[in-house]
């Protein structure tokens, strides 16, 4: 069933700390569903005695129909639960599906988190999509594990006098909107990532985001967002300049978010992958640069309703004349 929020947390909280990612975190759902007016934050769970399955994700209506559907939050999503018992996850999922049912849900859609390999939970259809990148924190020296190319730029934008600083969420919200917007638009970034004011204030007044920023002398000239609770650090949105980036800006901003990731005993650092699913993608090759080490990131669909949904899909083809391939090809 569908809990509150107050209840959601206590949930969470029950968690071992290796399993509480940032993303999955209940405030962070209902925070990020500021992103659009149609989602709504859910938090399913089922219980038996001590085990408990927990599912957070947004739900919003399917345009032009009586279904609605269901996504994890930005970034990455999908179920935990504190048990892999055979019966108990299936008796789970059978719950979370007769749910679905219940609430005229078409289509189900997660983007599962690649340290957490919390597709073990999911009963539905999984898929191996790309690789992403993650730093070790659980070293002396965190950057005896950078690549000489990410050595040589935070050197480099240590020698050009950048330095950063972590501000806290008010300040920080006065900087970084009109940056990052700046910078999705030299970008050609797609409408999708040029998130509200609102957004912005709901993510930025959470205790669990660190705000980074790289300066010179008195100018702001790159600045980062990264999410931090229990054993895990995540990569979430950065924004700079050209012009910054020749300084090495960005290097200096990864590498103090690692060293900030140490002090709050943090384990590891999530950097995330590339824009799509090549190996020679130029964001993967960048974060490569930070570390070896290489995690599964996979997503997982459910269709509810199958005859409708490949009725909407084949009228969706026909009238864009492209084959859809997009779980949820309609939004």
């Amino acid at each position: 069933m569908l809990i509150e929020y107050e209840k959601a947390l206590a949930v969470f909280n029950r968690f071992q700390e290796n399993q509480k990612i940032p993303y999955l975190h209940p405030y962070y759902v209902a925070a990020d569903a500021q992103r659009d007016g149609g989602l709504t934050p859910g938090f399913f769970v089922y219980e038996e005695e001590k085990s408990v399955f927990y599912h957070p994700f947004h739900i919003a209506p399917v345009a032009g129909t009586g279904f609605f559907d269901i996504q994890s939050a930005y970034g990455y999503g999908g179920p935990l639960a504190n048990s892999k018992e055979a019966g108990f996850l299936t008796r789970a999922w059978s719950a979370h599906c007769a749910w679905c049912k219940q609430q005229n849900v078409l289509a189900e859609f997660i983007r599962f988190h690649p340290l957490l390999h919390n597709w073990c939970y999911y009963h539905g259809e999984v898929v191996e999509e790309r690789e992403t990148v993650w730093v070790n924190l659980c070293t002396n020296h965190v950057s005896s594990a950078y690549r000489e190319l990410a050595r040589r730029g935070v050197r480099k934008a240590k020698k050009n006098g950048l330095t950063v600083e972590w501000w806290s969420g008010d300040q920080f919200i006065k900087i970084f909107p009109l940056l990052y917007d700046i910078f999705m638009t030299e970008l050609n970034a797609d409408t999708f990532y040029h998130f509200s004011n609102e957004y912005f204030a709901g993510i930025l007044s959470w205790e669990k985001a660190l705000c980074a920023v790289c300066k010179r002398g008195d100018e702001v000239v790159s600045a980062g967002v990264f999410l931090a609770d229990a054993d895990a650090m995540e990569y979430h949105l950065s924004a700079s300049s050209p012009a910054a980036r020749e300084l090495g800006s960005v290097y200096l901003l990864m590498d103090e978010a690692a060293r900030r990731g140490q002090q709050l005993a943090c384990r590891t650092l999530h950097l995330g992958g590339g824009t799509d699913n090549r190996s020679d993608n130029p964001l993967l090759f960048f974060k490569s640069r930070f570390s070896d080490l290489r995690a599964s990131f996979r997503i997982g669909k459910k269709i509810y309703f199958s005859e409708d949904y490949d009725q909407m899909k084949r009228r969706w083809q026909e009238k864009q004349g492209v084959a859809a391939h997009r779980v949820l090809f309609y939004r």
